[in-house]
């Protein structure tokens, strides 16, 4: 089973480039378009590691690390 990896960005080509760095070297992406998607994720998923955006609309990266 592989590791996952949340990519938690407001601009889906940053998320799909991310994505496929991190699918290209063995792990499973899980993304999240802002940081209210991204908690929920964090929760449902349990990501063995997150990638955020710090400036995103409804919750930015910093309020969602903080949580």
């Amino acid at each position: 089973m592989s590791k996952k990896v949340l990519i938690v960005d407001d601009d889906p080509d940053v998320r799909m480039i991310t994505a496929s760095v991190v699918q290209d070297n063995g792990y499973t992406p899980v993304e999240a378009a802002n940081g209210e998607e991204g908690l929920a994720k964090v929760k449902s998923e349990k990501p063995d590691l997150v990638v955020l955006d710090v400036m995103m609309p409804k919750q930015s990266g910093v309020r969602m690390f903080r949580n």
